[in-house]
């Protein structure tokens, strides 16, 4: 559960929190209804206009906000009644219908499936059938009303819910889908919504809608950031770019620009920027997610984002302090953190090198850490580890590292180290080794001549737990894992013995896994923590045989190859690590007190 809720600010935006209604496991639900309306009557199962639109609105809120509160908190409380709400709408619910049914299904899945998320892997108690249930009234009945995006506030409120239920339902072909237009929709990309300038579509026709509009695809970049795709630095920070312009008009000075030619796709151009629904004081979260990624993650300036959210109401449970971490920005804190201390770097590559410290300190905390190479930064990091790439064969380079905190404080820097980048792809790469889970028998690593020797026992690499023998090193970024799987010893069938990407060290973490079994290549996944194991595909294969594992963002794909040269995709997945994922290889017996032997050669990650 999260540890500084006792410590302010946090403490106090969490009090403020639960003053709403919604946010409280004694919240009563005004649903669910198996049809819900917005602006449409004619139906003979639509009694008004809104009819239980004001009830999904407020339930799905409602369940989001106490299923967070339950992994604040940890009170089971909260978590039951987030499972009441959820299964209640999810066996209940059938249509959603009207002129606006996009914006019902847009402004309201997207809580569900957080809702779900949240609940799903933080041994809440919901039942699989539950889970399953929910997936099923997302994919069913919410996302035929926001698969044809819309335009502008429209289409950013169908981006947000298709990559929300594309996570929670594990469905790769959906969170593509919702990346791809936010890039590329014609009228509901990032591109098309805000100008080079900060202007946005709908700045002509109100403050309101303008904001929302920003605000809806901001929410889409953060939650593409949680899963490994960066959409905050497309088109040169376009996101900061509109919330500065945004926030500058909103405070009340004048507009720094304004293009007559500009509007959306179905409405406007406008002829002059519009003072309508103007203000000072919107409790909206965006500013604060703005501030929170380029300000505090990227160290960048966004002075009238800043200024605005520094004038938000700090009272209002139910819109600025949902993001809680961020009110930061408004202390003065002039006090810079201490340095970060015992800085080392460990070449993987020909073209990569690790780097780890031990953390800094601060007297509100630390924000991240800025990475510099021969004295120039080079990248920022929220956590004590980085990796660096792109580099040359046998080549030197001097690092150091800095900490910063939210007021943009930055620390002396760390004491330097000159690590030297292998001299070849193949060469030997550093990797501890240790078992994975509950084995019979203590595996073993070796390394001698370009090879690499590792013996484990295990029941199995599958289902929710895994037992094996793993060497690996930590690696943040997309990088690829490729060997030839010399020889493995056929203690079983079912022995495995290839290249994996892990989220985790523990027995049940999520993972992918490209492996050759006696007779049989096979590529198999675990998407989340504890979940079951998947295999797309096998072929049949034996020793030697090369096998590759490929990360990008939080996908990870497979390959098989005869030879090293022409390769074959054999699956696809997600894992669950936001950050640093471990790249290794590993073996399993499968009969946990006899160990299997397997050799690799032509190891690398690049």
């Amino acid at each position: 559960m999260i540890n500084n809720q006792n410590t302010e600010p946090w403490k106090s935006a969490l009090a403020n929190f639960k003053k709403d209604a919604k946010a409280s496991s004694s919240y009563v639900k005004q649903g669910p209804y198996s049809t819900v309306c917005r602006k449409d009557s004619a139906l003979s199962t639509c009694t008004s206009a809104d009819y239980g639109n004001s009830a999904l609105e407020n339930d799905s809120r409602a369940a989001y906000y106490n299923a967070l509160l339950w992994n604040i908190t940890g009170t089971q409380a909260y978590a039951n009644k987030a499972i009441e709400i959820l299964n209640a709408w999810s066996s209940t619910l059938t249509t959603i219908a009207g002129t606006d049914a996009q914006l019902a299904a847009g402004d309201n899945a997207i809580f569900l499936a957080n809702a779900g998320e949240l609940l799903r892997y933080s041994n809440s108690g919901w039942s699989s059938a539950n889970i399953t249930q929910l997936e099923n009234v997302l994919t069913n009945v919410f996302y035929p009303q926001i698969s044809v995006i819309g335009d502008a506030n429209w289409g950013g409120s169908c981006l947000k819910s298709i990559i929300s239920i594309a996570i929670f339902t594990n469905n790769q072909t959906m969170f593509d889908y919702a990346i791809a237009n936010y890039r590329t929709n014609d009228c509901a990309a990032l591109t098309k919504n805000v100008m080079s300038t900060g202007q946005i579509s709908e700045s002509g026709r109100d403050q309101v809608h303008a904001l929302g509009g920003l605000g809806n695809l901001i929410v889409v970049a953060e939650i593409a950031w949680k899963q490994g795709v960066d959409l905050y630095g497309d088109a040169d920070n376009r996101l900061l770019a509109g919330s500065e312009y945004w926030s500058n008009y909103n405070l009340g000075n004048t507009e720094t620009s304004y293009d007559t030619t500009y509007g959306r796709c179905t409405m406007g151009p406008w002829g002059a920027i519009s003072a309508t629904g103007r203000s000072a004081s919107f409790g909206w979260a965006q500013n604060e997610v703005v501030y929170a990624h380029y300000v505090v993650r990227k160290g960048l300036s966004a002075p009238f984002t800043t200024a605005y959210m520094n004038g938000m109401p700090a009272t209002d449970p139910d819109a600025a302090l949902l993001t809680f971490a961020y009110r930061l920005g408004t202390i003065s804190d002039a006090t810079k953190p201490s340095a970060p201390t015992n800085l080392s770097a460990t070449p993987l590559s020909d073209k990569i090198i690790n780097l780890s410290w031990t953390a800094s300190t601060d007297n509100i905390a630390v924000s991240g850490y800025k990475i510099y190479r021969n004295g120039a930064i080079i990248g920022y990091s929220p956590s004590t580890d980085y990796t660096d790439s792109g580099l040359i064969a046998s080549t030197a380079y001097n690092y150091s590292v800095s900490a910063y905190d939210s007021s943009s404080n930055t620390s002396n820097v760390s004491n330097t180290v000159t690590p030297t980048t292998l001299a070849s792809a193949t060469a030997q790469i550093p990797f501890s080794s240790q078992d994975i889970g509950a084995v019979g028998a203590a595996g073993s690593y070796s390394y001698g001549g370009g090879t690499y020797t590792l013996k484990g026992s295990g029941s199995d690499i599958w289902d929710k737990s895994d037992q094996f023998r793993f060497a690996y090193v930590p690696i943040k970024g997309d990088k690829t894992i490729t060997a030839r799987v010399v020889s493995l010893t056929n203690t079983h069938s079912s022995a495995k013995a290839g290249v994996m990407i892990r989220e985790s060290l523990l027995g049940y973490g999520s993972n992918v896994f490209s492996a050759l079994k006696p007779a049989l290549a096979v590529a198999q996944y675990r998407s989340a923590p504890g979940a079951a194991s998947y295999s797309p595909a096998s072929v049949t294969a034996s020793s030697p045989y090369w096998v590759r594992a490929t990360r990008s963002g939080n996908v990870v794909t497979t390959f098989i190859s005869p030879n090293g040269s022409t390769w074959t995709q054999t699956g696809s997945s997600l894992i669950s690590a936001a950050g640093t994922a471990y790249f290794g290889l590993a073996v399993t017996s499968h009969v946990n007190t006899t160990l299997s032997t397997a050799v690799f050669d032509n190891v690398s990650i690049q």
